[in-house]
């Protein structure tokens, strides 16, 4: 019995190191200067479309989730100009970026 939840202890310890490491996997993340560069490049992109001239509200001071980003680009893609046009719009999926620092 205590072979048995030693075998146990050792399966979630390495699963726990697993998940680790591919959380730290530096190809799913942007650079700090990366993620701000994508992300004016869409804003251009954008404000060319809708004649606007339109910036970020902040930028992104650590690594940032690839995926993160790309949600924020394709809401951007998606929005009408109406709606990009507005004062003070920021997408949604664009504010919950989060930033890492490790």
């Amino acid at each position: 019995m205590k072979s048995f939840f030693s075998k146990i202890w050792i399966l979630f310890v390495l699963c726990g190191l697993f998940f680790q490491c591919i959380q730290n996997r530096d190809d799913l993340f942007y650079s700090g200067q990366e993620g701000n560069q994508k992300i004016f490049e869409t804003y251009a992109l954008k404000n060319s479309g809708c004649g606007t001239n339109k910036l970020p509200g902040a930028l992104l001071l650590g690594r940032v989730k690839i995926d993160d980003l790309k949600l924020c680009f394709k809401a951007i893609e998606l929005i009408d100009c109406v709606t990009w046009n507005t004062e003070g719009y920021v997408p949604g999926s664009c504010k919950n970026i989060g930033t890492s620092f490790k």
